[in-house]
């Protein structure tokens, strides 16, 4: 039996990080998918799954305003990180949040 092969993640840098973080600010509205609040630009995104797990791609990472991130860090994570998993699930499918 082949070993499965681990997932390299990605970390973005430069122009690539600049021009993903665009195409995430635009995909999310601006706006924090869990309260709506606008989002300033600039504000880093989420990653969701967080962690080991943590990648720059389009289907594992969320906007949340710095409250909601917070909020998912620190007092609530698994509601939030519900919402969040939820939210990626109805763009991507079961390849929305996948741990990999």
């Amino acid at each position: 039996m082949a070993a499965l092969e681990k997932k390299k993640r990605v970390h973005l840098t430069g122009c690539k990080a600049r021009e993903f973080y665009d195409k995430i600010y635009e995909r999310d509205g601006g706006h924090c998918i869990w309260c709506g609040a606008p989002i300033e630009y600039g504000v880093k995104y989420h990653h969701e799954p967080c962690g080991i797990y943590r990648s720059d791609e389009e289907t594992k990472v969320v906007m949340l305003c710095p409250h909601c991130h917070f909020v998912r860090h620190h007092q609530a994570p698994a509601v939030v990180r519900e919402v969040c998993v939820d939210y990626l699930h109805r763009l991507y499918g079961e390849k929305g949040a996948l741990k990999e």
